[in-house]
């Protein structure tokens, strides 16, 4: 075994015997996990956790897609960052780049920063200093592209198509020339056209570049050969619209893409591309991360991952499946045509030892019986399909590939036409039979394609709860609909902590649900104080083994209920975000008729505050491209109403320097954070005065005034008005 694997599994067996406890590593990242990426990385932590028995938290967050969210998807993800310390986990693998869309990368850099000395290893492409990487190698994949289209099909006039989508499409222009000048091919000259992003019609845009620049009304001598794509996105689209040219992929042009993503699948012809290992890349990035935790001061990295090339159409070629389905015997397999059905007997057996190796002696027997009987009576369905239904069926799973079933299929037909001999009729009858095995492997094939894309009924089941969880109109009525529809939904069990009442910001909890039953657990009396996330018991995770969770903070138009974790069976984070968005649409409807609210935060009408934040047109856009957004400070400062203005608190709480708060609060709402403040406790003021419930002191002390003499001069400087003034008219 490979020295560095025997020293961590000597490592994490010295921990669960010193203190039995495993170690708990999280990942991190936001991302639209409809996409395969995320999975794949997902999978090759999960697994990587698996064979090294440790446990695992899930900590990503799904981008805004479910249609019951109107949130800001930034904001939930970023108070997930709190459950990011020890002790909850001991090291945290991070995709930093998935953040680059929605903020900058020097706050992303900052946010994880202030992790430290948290160990980590990101898989992404930015860099955290200190912090060890795992990336692909962009050099190594371009000249595997460069190397297949000039050896393989001897092409010498290569073009590069990419976008400015990101620091890595950037290098593949370098990484592509370097490759050009490696195989000695005219890397001066050779075209390059940049899109500005991964949008369909910049992308159309720059292919019509690409057309009347290298294309049109150019000799066939003069025209470009292949396209290198610096996307399967730029591929796919580049061959989409050549197409509508008249021009043919791959007769007229070869085309190739980079990073082998579902668009490149699904084009015709699919697209010959580089596989960037996210399976592999999650797998080493455990394996990097337990390392940092035995040798905390050890130097950060960066590792580099080789790529492999993925042959397909769009260049010219023939997917190696398809080249390779022949049959494995070198000479057809002869049977004399004097020979007894004994002889027969041993003949079919001897292949079929051959070509069903791992199946049983008592199996192998059957399958030259069934095949016997076929051939001298008409059995319907055939004998034959019978013992293959059986063999496909312990062939399903993760290790199924319906080219091998064919492949078998194939080479099992040469032995029953070799035992078949010039006989017509049993010819005939064993070409039926093959066709017959030919639909099953098919059909096996598809229902494994729809199992991995989560089954249909796991649909049906997650509609079904939503209607019970529509229904709950209590607490206990909500948890009973956890308890009978979790399993159905694939989720094998739940720890729900709730907070006393929905607020704008994640607050202390109590666990007050836990699916399996309690007797699994170490025993904690319910419902248990959470005061601090980073410190969750781990007594109430399963003990008798490893445990992978999901972590999902619950929430609804911008009030929180809590946060559970979800026993991580599935790895299609969609299905979580599902179940957390039912669950949060239950809480939000009995948290109100409860009463179970925060009184200084929702009882602000939301006019008042419309007026306070009326916006030019100017300020309306930096609502949706500032940094910090105008439903994120409103709501801050609403739940901090009962205190004093502390620039450098909410600086630190809403994790910006105090600089960029300050400017970019100016830019969302035309006012001074002060201000702001100060104009949101006036308005819930005269909430109070027309309320008549407080005295004029009791109010100025619930809004964090110094006095009643200042509140007073505060609300006369904001109205025009002294509050006893105001509250009079008011009243008349």
């Amino acid at each position: 075994m490979n020295q560095e694997i025997t020293r961590r599994r000597e490592f994490l067996a010295s921990r669960k015997s010193s203190n039995s406890d495993r170690l708990t590593i999280g990942f991190t990242c936001l991302a639209d996990f409809r996409s395969f990426i995320g999975q794949e990385y997902i999978a090759g932590i999960v697994k990587a956790c698996e064979d090294y028995d440790i446990n695992f938290i899930n900590m990503s967050q799904a981008i805004k897609y479910s249609i019951f969210d109107d949130a800001n998807f930034i904001s939930q993800y970023q108070k997930k960052f709190r459950f990011m310390k020890a002790p909850l986990i001991d090291g945290l693998i991070t995709w930093a780049s998935s953040m680059a869309p929605y903020i900058s990368n020097e706050e992303i850099v900052q946010q994880f920063k202030s992790l430290m000395p948290l160990p980590m290893v990101d898989i992404g492409y930015l860099e955290i200093p200190g912090v060890t990487a795992v990336r692909i190698d962009n050099s190594c994949s371009m000249n595997l592209l460069v190397e297949h289209l000039y050896k393989k099909h001897s092409f010498t006039r290569i073009a590069f198509m990419g976008t400015k989508a990101s620091g890595p499409h950037l290098e593949r222009i370098s990484s592509f020339k370097k490759a050009l000048q490696k195989f000695k091919l005219d890397s001066e000259n050779a075209p390059v056209l940049m899109a500005e992003n991964l949008d369909e019609a910049t992308i159309i845009h720059t292919a019509e570049e690409f057309f009347y620049q290298c294309i049109k009304d150019k000799e066939k001598s003069e025209r470009i050969e292949a396209v290198v794509t610096s996307s399967d996105i730029v591929a796919s689209v580049l061959i989409t619209f050549l197409q509508g040219k008249g021009i043919s992929v791959p007769e007229d042009i070869a085309v190739t893409g980079f990073n082998n993503q579902y668009k490149g699948i699904t084009t015709s012809p699919p697209v010959t591309t580089i596989n960037l290992e996210y399976f592999k890349r999650g797998y080493m990035a455990v394996e990097l991360l337990i390392n940092k935790i035995m040798d905390p001061k050890s130097p950060a990295e960066l590792i580099r991952i080789p790529t492999s090339l993925i042959v397909r159409e769009s260049c010219g070629c023939f997917e190696s499946e398809i080249l390779e389905a022949e049959e494995e015997f070198s000479e057809n397999p002869e049977l004399s045509e004097e020979a007894s059905e004994d002889e027969g007997r041993n003949f079919l057996f001897e292949k079929i030892n051959q070509i069903f190796a791992k199946e049983s002696h008592e199996r192998k027997i059957a399958l030259v019986n069934a095949v016997f009987e076929d051939l001298y009576e008409k059995f319907t369905p055939p004998k034959t399909l019978s013992w293959f239904r059986n063999y496909f069926s312990g062939e399903r799973g993760s290790h199924f590939k319906a080219t091998n079933c064919q492949k078998t299929i194939t080479n099992f037909r040469s032995c029953l036409l070799a035992l078949a001999g010039h006989d017509c009729n049993q010819r005939f009858r064993i070409e039926n039979i093959v066709s017959q095995l030919r639909v099953m492997c098919s059909t096996t094939s598809d229902y494994e394609s729809r199992a991995k894309n989560e089954s249909p009924y796991t649909f049906n089941n997650i509609t079904q709860a939503a209607i019970h969880f529509a229904s709950a109109t209590t607490g206990p009525q909500m948890k009973s609909v956890l308890k009978t529809h979790l399993t159905e939904m694939g989720i094998p069990g739940i720890i729900l902590s709730l907070s006393d009442n929905m607020t704008t910001d994640l607050e202390t909890s109590n666990v007050e649900l836990v699916i399996p039953a309690q007797n699994e657990f170490e025993k904690l009396p319910l419902p248990y104080r959470v005061n601090e996330v980073a410190n969750f018991p781990k007594s109430f995770f399963p003990k008798k083994g490893r445990f992978s969770v999901v972590l999902e903070i619950l929430y609804y138009n911008e009030r929180y209920f809590g946060f559970a974790f979800m026993q991580m069976r599935s790895k299609n984070m969609a299905l979580y975000d599902s179940v957390r968005s039912l669950l949060c649409h239950s809480l939000y409807e009995i948290y109100l008729k409860e009463g179970r609210t925060k009184e200084h935060s929702m009882q602000l009408n939301t006019k008042p505050i419309e007026g306070i934040l009326s916006l030019s047109d100017g300020n309306a856009v930096m609502l949706d491209s500032g940094k910090i957004t105008l439903k994120k400070i409103q709501s801050y400062l609403l739940e901090h109403i009962g205190e004093k203005t502390n620039l450098d608190q909410i600086s630190k709480d809403l994790g910006m320097n105090k600089t960029k708060l300050i400017r970019q609060t100016k830019a969302v709402t035309g006012y001074t954070v002060q201000t702001l403040h100060e104009k949101l406790k006036i308005e819930l003021a005269k909430n109070l005065i027309i309320e008549g419930k407080l005295t004029l002191s009791e109010i100025a002390e619930r809004l964090g005034f110094l006095n009643s003499n200042y509140f007073s001069n505060v609300f006369k400087k904001n109205t025009g008005e002294s509050p006893r003034s105001w509250g009079k008219k008011q009243r008349n």
